[in-house]
């Protein structure tokens, strides 16, 4: 016998069809949930890298923690002509400080050949003078102009043989951020560099101590040399003294000095020449707590299959244990030339 179905009935056929629209509205429903709370998690918890070769636009850690610091907004007004050779370069920097600032940045990107009205206004407000491409940084009612020249070194060796400019080293970072420094602090930092006891000379731009100079007024710090023989005492608006390998020992008087800026500001940087016979200045550091050993930091290095030799530069690892270099953790660097060992007073 052959079982006869029922024909399906025209309710029946019409709830089937409900169903599964429902099902669809309900699968559309949750396609759509999904889908803004991945967006709404990307959105909260994205982060950025910065896969150029060089890393040209990675922030340092130094000018992010500035920019977490900053307590009003901060407007960038950015005035460079598309034919400017770091024209990109400028702009993807800046997307940077706009993600780091986190909504303290405000940009505005203005093209003075073209938005003739709007770059007028704004030259007139910020009163500036120059054809060159810039951008001004605009806080608390004071304002700052960077160029496009501090912000690179441009090669035009190739002009003559019919080649564009070419950026021989982008330093956008260095420039925006001093700047910046310098328009929230109001004010530079200046760093006294004692002379007199045969220190170092400032005049040779090789040497390290001229590189370190360099280094700190890139920092937005004004590196002014001091002659502790002829000042009644050290200028109370300086914020810091450094001391670079004197080969001549200090004054009682000039020791006086030191104690008393000391006692007032208690920042100096001494750095001593092992091999120079300073005993008052070694009396002061260890008065401090800071004992330098008679003794000379040595390594051992391979100068051949089985041979090994001693030498008195050694490369060195700064370890985050003490409050001192706990920003230079894992930073390696050459102690060149004779170092002595340090005992700290715990």
């Amino acid at each position: 016998m052959v079982e006869k179905t029922k024909p399906r009935t025209r309710r029946g056929m019409k709830i089937g069809r409900i169903r599964i629209c429902l099902n669809v509205l309900v699968q559309i429903v949750l396609i759509l949930f999904l889908a803004a709370m991945v967006n709404s998690f990307a959105f909260r918890h994205y982060r950025r890298w910065d896969f150029s070769r060089d890393q040209k636009y990675a922030l340092s850690d130094k000018t992010k923690r500035f920019l977490q610091t900053l307590k009003d907004k901060m407007r960038i007004t950015v005035f460079f002509s598309p034919s400017t050779p770091i024209t990109a370069d400028v702009q993807n920097l800046l997307t940077e400080y706009q993600y780091a600032g986190k909504g303290k940045i405000d940009l505005e990107q203005i093209d003075p050949e073209r938005n003739l009205s709007r770059a007028k206004e704004l030259f007139d407000k910020y009163k500036v003078v120059t054809d060159e491409s810039l951008l001004v940084l605009d806080y608390d009612r004071r304002n700052k102009a960077v160029k496009a020249s501090e912000m690179a070194d441009i090669d035009q060796s190739g002009m003559a043989l019919g080649e564009g400019p070419r950026i021989a080293a982008f330093k956008g970072e260095q420039a925006i951020t001093s700047a910046m420094i310098d328009l929230v602090e109001g004010k530079k930092k200046t760093l006294g560099y004692v002379t007199g006891h045969k220190e170092p000379a400032l005049s040779v731009s090789t040497t390290p101590i001229s590189l370190l100079k360099t280094f700190i007024e890139n920092e937005n710090i004004n590196f002014q040399e001091l002659n502790l023989l002829d000042q009644p005492a050290i200028p109370a608006d300086l914020n810091a003294v450094i001391i670079v390998g004197p080969q001549y020992d200090f004054s009682d008087r000039e020791m006086k000095l030191l104690r008393d800026f000391w006692d007032k500001q208690g920042r100096i940087l001494i750095l001593l020449d092992p091999a120079a016979n300073t005993p008052r200045l070694r009396a002061f550091v260890d008065e401090l707590g800071v004992k330098i050993n008679n003794d000379r930091v040595m390594a051992f290095v391979r100068t051949g299959i089985e041979e090994l030799a001693l030498t008195r530069d050694v490369q060195a690892r700064f370890l985050g244990a003490s409050p001192v270099t706990r920003r230079l953790a894992d930073v390696r660097a050459i102690l060149v030339g004779g170092t002595s060992s340090l005992t700290l007073d715990s």
